[in-house]
């Protein structure tokens, strides 16, 4: 498909708004960007996360929740362990048509361009199969690590094939991927295939930590280590890190774009102290990654201007986003994006024994800021 982006929503922590994110990013960019320069866009939406939220939150409605029409999905072979496992068989070239489902054929409430690769719960034991693949041995012109590691590469790079009823003249497609935060094949996989790396943090000790994690594991950037005897054995088990592994291949890795302060507490207008400091740390870690390694590995997406100091990065490579609250709740159990909630008046049905309230001065907060996100991409 004739690729305009690609974005990866990742970090090794959990519960930091990944699959909230994923929903919220792909409907408000659909709705942005339907037409640019007089092509058409569409917006994919990968799920490589076994818990399929993703897919359940964009193929919701408030007649049917969303897991009622990934059964039927998964049923009809259009899910992605079936591309999978079908990218590990020798045959026929697959087609993405096959395997991709138009969002608004399910939930009417998210733009017509808005397309789904949608996740499923056989996705763990998926990743055995391709873990158990990933290890055999390399031929002259096969790679069965680099091939499978690359599955949904070339899904959205190599296919030529198109969505039914998309043409391919006037169309450029802009790819989201959902994961989650195991560092399992899949995690690499998604890695992978994405261009750009967008990391959702919370303004914890944890964050900081988990965000030293990814760039060793991702890029092999990791503190200096002692001389002594049990930590010379244990860098032995560098070679078979993932980002040993991409090296030794020469595979593309994903450049960090965007790290999206998420969930931020909001007091007048101003992010909370306790969570700019803590967010403060996350910029320096990266800062520091900018500084001492960008030349070399080349591991942050180019800037568009010069980058003198930690402000002028921070303001380039980060965004807050606000706590959405229980409105987030709302449009991902709903499948309504925020810029639809607006046609809710007053509540919105969660269950037949749950309503929630609409506060219209802080959707339009929420919505602001949202949109200031999808600029930045």
């Amino acid at each position: 498909m004739p690729l305009k982006e690609s974005y990866v929503i990742w970090n090794n922590k959990g519960g930091v708004g990944k699959t909230t994110l994923t929903f919220h990013i792909a409907t408000e960019y659909a709705k942005q960007h339907q037409t640019e320069n007089g092509a058409t866009v569409n917006v994919l939406v990968i799920d490589l996360c076994p818990q399929a939220n993703a897919s359940m939150a964009l193929l919701s409605s408030p007649e049917v929740y969303g897991s009622a029409h990934l059964s039927t999905l998964y049923r009809n072979g259009k899910t992605i362990s079936h591309y999978l496992k079908k990218s590990t068989q020798r045959g026929p070239t697959i087609k993405v048509n096959e395997f991709i489902t138009r969002v608004s054929e399910y939930n009417r409430q998210v733009p017509a361009n808005l397309f789904l690769l949608c996740g499923d719960m056989k996705l763990e034991l998926v990743g055995r199969h391709l873990e158990h693949s990933r290890r055999g041995y390399d031929a002259p012109d096969d790679s069965p690590w680099l091939n499978n590691t690359c599955s949904v590469r070339s899904f959205i790079e190599g296919s030529k094939d198109l969505v039914d009823g998309v043409s391919e003249s006037d169309e450029e497609w802009v790819v989201f991927i959902d994961t989650n935060p195991a560092f399992s094949v899949y995690t690499e996989i998604a890695l992978a295939a994405a261009r750009k790396l967008i990391i959702p943090i919370n303004s914890d000790d944890f964050s900081v930590e988990a965000v030293r994690a990814m760039l060793d594991l991702v890029y092999g950037i990791h503190p200096q280590q002692g001389q002594e005897k049990q930590d010379q054995y244990f860098e032995a088990y560098r070679n078979y890190m993932f980002s040993s592994k991409a090296e030794s291949y020469n595979l593309r890795l994903p450049q960090i774009h965007l790290l999206v302060n998420n969930r931020v507490t909001v007091y007048h207008t101003r992010a909370a102290t306790a969570f700019s400091a803590m967010g403060e740390e996350n910029f320096k870690v990266l800062y520091e990654a900018y500084t001492q390694h960008q030349a070399e590995k080349q591991c942050f997406s180019p800037p568009k201007g010069k980058i003198d100091d930690e402000k002028a990065f921070k303001e380039h490579y980060s965004v807050d986003l606000r706590d959405f609250h229980s409105i987030a709740i709302v449009s991902l159990h709903t499948g309504c994006p925020l810029s639809c909630l607006g046609g809710i008046q007053g509540k919105a049905k969660i269950s037949e024994k749950v309503m929630v309230h609409i506060d219209k001065n802080l959707l339009s907060a929420y919505t602001a800021t949202l949109e200031k996100l999808v600029q930045k991409l």
